[in-house]
Protein backbone atom coordinates (compact mmCIF):
# COMPACT_ATOMS: atom_id res chain seq x y z
CA UNK A 1 0.00 0.00 0.00
CA UNK A 2 1.24 3.51 -0.49
CA UNK A 3 2.97 5.18 2.27
CA UNK A 4 1.06 8.89 2.91
CA UNK A 5 2.91 11.56 4.46
CA UNK A 6 0.98 14.34 6.20
CA UNK A 7 2.16 17.84 5.29
CA UNK A 8 0.67 21.77 4.65
CA UNK A 9 -1.74 -3.96 -18.28
CA UNK A 10 -4.74 -2.47 -19.12
CA UNK A 11 -6.12 -1.78 -22.72
CA UNK A 12 -4.23 1.27 -25.18
CA UNK A 13 -6.03 4.23 -25.93
CA UNK A 14 -6.19 5.39 -29.43
CA UNK A 15 -4.65 9.09 -29.29
CA UNK A 16 -7.62 11.82 -30.64
CA UNK A 17 -5.89 13.15 -34.36
CA UNK A 18 -3.76 15.65 -33.53
CA UNK A 19 -5.04 19.17 -33.28
CA UNK A 20 -1.65 21.56 -33.65
CA UNK A 21 -3.04 25.00 -34.47
CA UNK A 22 -3.10 28.38 -33.64
CA UNK A 23 -5.43 30.09 -31.53
CA UNK A 24 -5.22 33.60 -32.89
CA UNK A 25 -2.67 34.96 -34.90
CA UNK A 26 0.58 35.00 -33.66
CA UNK A 27 -0.48 33.83 -30.67
CA UNK A 28 -0.05 29.82 -28.77
CA UNK A 29 -0.62 26.81 -30.23
CA UNK A 30 -3.05 24.30 -29.47
CA UNK A 31 -0.62 21.26 -28.78
CA UNK A 32 -1.93 17.66 -29.57
CA UNK A 33 -4.12 16.02 -27.00
CA UNK A 34 -5.86 12.65 -26.71
CA UNK A 35 -9.26 13.37 -24.94
CA UNK A 36 -11.80 10.32 -24.19
CA UNK A 37 -14.67 12.72 -24.78
CA UNK A 38 -12.85 12.52 -28.27
CA UNK A 39 -13.18 8.60 -28.73
CA UNK A 40 -16.57 7.51 -27.85
CA UNK A 41 -15.77 7.07 -24.34
CA UNK A 42 -19.20 7.14 -21.97
CA UNK A 43 -18.81 10.37 -20.18
CA UNK A 44 -18.87 10.29 -16.74
CA UNK A 45 -20.17 13.57 -14.38
CA UNK A 46 -17.31 14.63 -12.72
CA UNK A 47 -14.46 16.78 -13.48
CA UNK A 48 -11.52 16.15 -16.07
CA UNK A 49 -8.01 15.75 -15.34
CA UNK A 50 -5.15 17.37 -17.37
CA UNK A 51 -2.11 15.35 -17.57
CA UNK A 52 1.05 15.68 -19.33
CA UNK A 53 4.54 13.99 -19.57
CA UNK A 54 7.70 13.47 -18.47
CA UNK A 55 10.77 15.01 -20.25
CA UNK A 56 12.12 13.23 -23.48
CA UNK A 57 8.17 11.45 -23.52
CA UNK A 58 5.06 12.52 -24.88
CA UNK A 59 1.21 11.99 -23.40
CA UNK A 60 1.33 8.18 -24.41
CA UNK A 61 2.77 7.96 -21.27
CA UNK A 62 -0.44 8.09 -19.68
CA UNK A 63 -1.82 5.30 -22.02
CA UNK A 64 -1.75 2.42 -18.83
CA UNK A 65 -3.49 4.58 -16.54
CA UNK A 66 -6.11 6.31 -18.98
CA UNK A 67 -8.53 3.41 -18.81
CA UNK A 68 -8.49 3.08 -15.20
CA UNK A 69 -8.61 6.87 -14.67
CA UNK A 70 -11.34 7.25 -17.90
CA UNK A 71 -13.99 5.40 -15.39
CA UNK A 72 -14.21 8.64 -13.32
CA UNK A 73 -13.06 11.31 -15.02
CA UNK A 74 -12.87 12.78 -18.54
CA UNK A 75 -8.69 12.82 -19.49
CA UNK A 76 -7.35 15.09 -21.48
CA UNK A 77 -3.23 13.96 -22.03
CA UNK A 78 -1.16 16.65 -23.69
CA UNK A 79 2.24 16.78 -25.42
CA UNK A 80 4.14 19.48 -24.66
CA UNK A 81 5.98 21.36 -26.98
CA UNK A 82 8.71 19.35 -29.21
CA UNK A 83 7.71 16.30 -27.57
CA UNK A 84 6.05 13.35 -29.22
CA UNK A 85 3.50 14.30 -32.16
CA UNK A 86 4.21 18.31 -30.71
CA UNK A 87 7.85 17.82 -31.84
CA UNK A 88 7.49 20.23 -34.63
CA UNK A 89 6.14 22.95 -32.66
CA UNK A 90 8.87 25.81 -31.27
CA UNK A 91 8.40 27.21 -27.84
CA UNK A 92 10.82 25.63 -24.94
CA UNK A 93 10.89 28.25 -22.16
CA UNK A 94 8.63 27.95 -19.43
CA UNK A 95 6.75 30.96 -20.34
CA UNK A 96 6.06 29.49 -23.76
CA UNK A 97 5.45 26.39 -23.13
CA UNK A 98 2.85 27.46 -20.06
CA UNK A 99 1.12 29.84 -21.96
CA UNK A 100 0.41 26.76 -25.29
CA UNK A 101 -1.10 24.48 -22.08
CA UNK A 102 -2.81 27.47 -21.31
CA UNK A 103 -4.30 28.06 -24.79
CA UNK A 104 -5.12 24.57 -25.31
CA UNK A 105 -6.71 24.35 -21.86
CA UNK A 106 -8.76 27.20 -22.91
CA UNK A 107 -9.36 25.78 -26.10
CA UNK A 108 -11.36 22.82 -24.91
CA UNK A 109 -13.51 25.62 -22.42
CA UNK A 110 -12.69 23.32 -19.60
CA UNK A 111 -14.13 24.66 -16.19
CA UNK A 112 -14.12 22.15 -13.51
CA UNK A 113 -10.47 20.40 -13.76
CA UNK A 114 -7.39 18.66 -12.29
CA UNK A 115 -3.95 20.01 -13.19
CA UNK A 116 -1.54 16.83 -13.30
CA UNK A 117 2.03 17.61 -14.54
CA UNK A 118 4.47 14.48 -14.30
CA UNK A 119 8.81 15.83 -13.60
CA UNK A 120 9.66 18.61 -16.89
CA UNK A 121 5.42 19.51 -16.70
CA UNK A 122 4.79 19.40 -13.01
CA UNK A 123 7.09 22.78 -13.19
CA UNK A 124 4.51 23.71 -16.08
CA UNK A 125 0.91 23.12 -13.91
CA UNK A 126 2.89 24.66 -10.83
CA UNK A 127 3.10 27.71 -12.97
CA UNK A 128 -0.36 27.54 -13.96
CA UNK A 129 -1.84 26.73 -11.03
CA UNK A 130 -0.11 29.81 -9.50
CA UNK A 131 -1.19 33.55 -9.52
CA UNK A 132 1.01 33.68 -12.51
CA UNK A 133 -1.99 31.49 -14.58
CA UNK A 134 -3.79 34.13 -15.61
CA UNK A 135 -1.50 36.19 -16.62
CA UNK A 136 -0.32 33.85 -19.43
CA UNK A 137 -4.32 33.25 -20.40
CA UNK A 138 -5.45 30.62 -18.38
CA UNK A 139 -9.10 31.47 -18.40
CA UNK A 140 -10.23 29.34 -15.44
CA UNK A 141 -8.12 28.32 -12.97
CA UNK A 142 -8.32 24.84 -11.82
CA UNK A 143 -9.49 23.14 -9.45
CA UNK A 144 -6.76 20.97 -7.69
CA UNK A 145 -3.61 20.31 -8.37
CA UNK A 146 -1.13 16.78 -8.54
CA UNK A 147 2.06 16.84 -9.19
CA UNK A 148 3.94 13.55 -10.04
CA UNK A 149 7.50 13.39 -9.21
CA UNK A 150 7.74 16.96 -10.26
CA UNK A 151 10.58 19.08 -10.93
CA UNK A 152 10.36 22.36 -9.02
CA UNK A 153 9.86 25.53 -9.58
CA UNK A 154 13.26 26.51 -8.82
CA UNK A 155 16.10 25.32 -9.91
CA UNK A 156 16.72 21.43 -11.38
CA UNK A 157 18.49 19.57 -9.11
CA UNK A 158 20.08 16.72 -11.19
CA UNK A 159 23.18 18.89 -10.82
CA UNK A 160 25.69 19.53 -14.00
CA UNK A 161 26.96 16.26 -14.30
CA UNK A 162 23.56 14.77 -14.94
CA UNK A 163 22.74 17.92 -17.69
CA UNK A 164 25.87 17.56 -19.56
CA UNK A 165 26.11 13.55 -20.00
CA UNK A 166 22.23 14.14 -21.22
CA UNK A 167 23.63 17.06 -23.41
CA UNK A 168 26.49 14.60 -24.90
CA UNK A 169 24.62 11.36 -25.41
CA UNK A 170 24.33 10.27 -29.47
CA UNK A 171 20.58 10.25 -28.81
CA UNK A 172 20.22 6.99 -30.63
CA UNK A 173 18.53 3.38 -29.72
CA UNK A 174 21.40 2.54 -27.49
CA UNK A 175 20.74 5.57 -25.52
CA UNK A 176 17.01 5.47 -25.46
CA UNK A 177 16.96 2.02 -24.06
CA UNK A 178 19.61 3.09 -20.92
CA UNK A 179 17.54 6.41 -20.49
CA UNK A 180 14.22 4.49 -20.03
CA UNK A 181 15.98 1.57 -17.64
CA UNK A 182 18.32 4.21 -15.38
CA UNK A 183 14.36 6.12 -14.65
CA UNK A 184 12.66 3.22 -14.47
CA UNK A 185 12.52 0.51 -11.09
CA UNK A 186 10.00 -2.14 -11.95
CA UNK A 187 10.28 -3.88 -15.30
CA UNK A 188 8.20 -2.46 -18.28
CA UNK A 189 6.31 -4.46 -20.41
CA UNK A 190 8.33 -4.64 -23.84
CA UNK A 191 5.46 -2.80 -25.53
CA UNK A 192 5.64 0.03 -23.27
CA UNK A 193 9.60 0.07 -23.09
CA UNK A 194 9.40 -0.09 -27.30
CA UNK A 195 7.04 2.85 -27.08
CA UNK A 196 9.15 4.65 -24.05
CA UNK A 197 12.54 4.52 -26.53
CA UNK A 198 10.18 5.56 -29.94
CA UNK A 199 9.44 8.31 -27.53
CA UNK A 200 12.59 9.33 -26.39
CA UNK A 201 14.04 9.33 -30.47
CA UNK A 202 10.70 11.81 -31.28
CA UNK A 203 12.00 14.95 -29.05
CA UNK A 204 13.33 17.45 -31.27
CA UNK A 205 16.71 18.59 -30.61
CA UNK A 206 16.22 21.92 -29.92
CA UNK A 207 13.34 21.23 -27.13
CA UNK A 208 15.87 18.66 -25.61
CA UNK A 209 18.92 21.70 -25.32
CA UNK A 210 16.53 23.96 -24.47
CA UNK A 211 15.55 22.44 -21.01
CA UNK A 212 18.98 21.34 -20.27
CA UNK A 213 19.89 24.70 -21.38
CA UNK A 214 17.42 27.14 -19.77
CA UNK A 215 14.13 25.38 -18.67
CA UNK A 216 16.10 23.59 -15.64
CA UNK A 217 17.86 26.71 -14.80
CA UNK A 218 14.30 29.08 -14.69
CA UNK A 219 13.59 29.85 -11.47
CA UNK A 220 9.43 30.70 -10.75
CA UNK A 221 9.57 30.46 -7.37
CA UNK A 222 9.25 34.24 -6.61
CA UNK A 223 7.05 34.87 -9.21
CA UNK A 224 4.40 31.86 -8.07
CA UNK A 225 4.85 30.96 -4.58
CA UNK A 226 3.11 30.31 -2.63
CA UNK A 227 0.46 28.42 -5.06
CA UNK A 228 -2.88 28.65 -2.99
CA UNK A 229 -4.81 25.37 -4.16
CA UNK A 230 -5.15 22.11 -3.24
CA UNK A 231 -2.03 19.97 -4.22
CA UNK A 232 -1.56 15.99 -4.20
CA UNK A 233 2.31 15.39 -4.60
CA UNK A 234 2.89 11.80 -5.14
CA UNK A 235 7.07 10.94 -4.41
CA UNK A 236 8.42 7.73 -6.82
CA UNK A 237 9.85 5.42 -3.58
CA UNK A 238 13.05 4.81 -5.78
CA UNK A 239 13.27 7.97 -7.73
CA UNK A 240 16.77 8.13 -8.67
CA UNK A 241 17.01 12.03 -8.45
CA UNK A 242 13.12 13.26 -7.59
CA UNK A 243 12.60 11.42 -4.57
CA UNK A 244 11.31 12.59 -1.15
CA UNK A 245 14.02 14.44 0.99
CA UNK A 246 14.66 16.19 -2.56
CA UNK A 247 10.56 17.20 -3.07
CA UNK A 248 10.63 17.72 0.75
CA UNK A 249 13.31 20.34 0.35
CA UNK A 250 12.78 22.15 -3.07
CA UNK A 251 8.61 21.24 -3.82
CA UNK A 252 6.72 21.19 -0.68
CA UNK A 253 7.36 25.57 0.38
CA UNK A 254 6.02 26.44 -2.51
CA UNK A 255 2.57 24.89 -1.71
CA UNK A 256 0.71 25.93 1.15
CA UNK A 257 -2.19 23.12 1.20
CA UNK A 258 -0.09 19.72 0.00
CA UNK A 259 -0.48 16.15 0.54
CA UNK A 260 2.50 14.17 0.19
CA UNK A 261 1.97 10.53 -0.90
CA UNK A 262 4.44 7.79 -2.12
CA UNK A 263 4.24 4.82 -4.39
CA UNK A 264 6.61 1.78 -5.12
CA UNK A 265 8.11 2.60 -8.49
CA UNK A 266 10.55 4.56 -10.66
CA UNK A 267 10.37 7.86 -11.95
CA UNK A 268 8.41 6.87 -14.68
CA UNK A 269 5.28 6.18 -12.53
CA UNK A 270 2.85 6.20 -15.41
CA UNK A 271 4.42 3.41 -17.07
CA UNK A 272 5.79 1.66 -14.44
CA UNK A 273 2.47 1.55 -11.97
CA UNK A 274 -0.67 2.67 -13.83
CA UNK A 275 -3.17 0.87 -11.34
CA UNK A 276 -1.44 1.94 -8.16
CA UNK A 277 -1.67 5.32 -9.43
CA UNK A 278 -4.57 5.63 -10.45
CA UNK A 279 -5.91 4.74 -7.17
CA UNK A 280 -3.83 7.26 -5.55
CA UNK A 281 -4.91 10.18 -7.80
CA UNK A 282 -9.14 8.94 -7.92
CA UNK A 283 -10.00 9.73 -4.70
CA UNK A 284 -7.76 13.16 -4.14
CA UNK A 285 -9.41 14.53 -7.49
CA UNK A 286 -13.29 13.18 -6.56
CA UNK A 287 -13.79 14.80 -4.17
Amino acid sequence: MPRRHWSSPAPRCADSPPIPRTINDGGPTMLPVTDTAQQGTPAVPGRTLVMSHSFSFSRREWVEATPLLSRHFRTVAIDAPGHGEAADIPGYTMRQMARQFAATINELELTDYVLLGHSMTGKVMQILASREGKALGLKNPPAKLILLTPTPLGQEVGGPQLRESLKASARDRADAEQFVRDRSALPLPAEVFDRACEDYLRVNRHAWDAWLEEGVYEDWTNRCAPIDIETLLIVADFDPVWGLEMQRKETLPSLTRAEIVTIDAGHLVPMEAPEKLADLITPFASS
